[in-house]
């Protein structure tokens, strides 16, 4: 296997086998972005990019669809008061961790 190396059904993407962190990791580039996972034990390079590339492919299909599901809302204008004037709440993605440390 030469470095770097492709695979045929996962055409777009480059990987490379690279030693960082203290591990032999499987670096994947393509589409733009660049993505790193371990090789696990008895795992192949072929293996490992193959899950790397599922994963990711798998994040960005939710985010589609939780994109497209979220069209079907309203506008953000319609029957809501000026944005001076509503209260100001918490946004859903906050995710307190300590409320002991936020509160002090």
């Amino acid at each position: 296997m030469s470095n770097p190396f492709r695979i045929r059904w996962l055409r777009g993407w480059t990987f490379q086998i690279v030693f960082m962190e203290g591990k032999v990791q499987v670096e994947a580039q393509g589409f733009g972005i660049c993505l790193r996972t371990a090789l696990n034990p008895g795992e192949s390079p072929t293996a490992a990019a193959d899950r790397l590339v599922l994963a990711e492919d798998r994040r960005r299909r939710a985010l589609h669809q939780a994109w497209i599901k979220g069209q079907a809302l309203p506008s953000a204008n319609e029957g809501q008061p000026h944005p001076e004037e509503r209260p100001q709440e918490a946004p859903d993605s906050l995710v307190v961790v300590d409320s002991a440390a936020v509160a002090a």
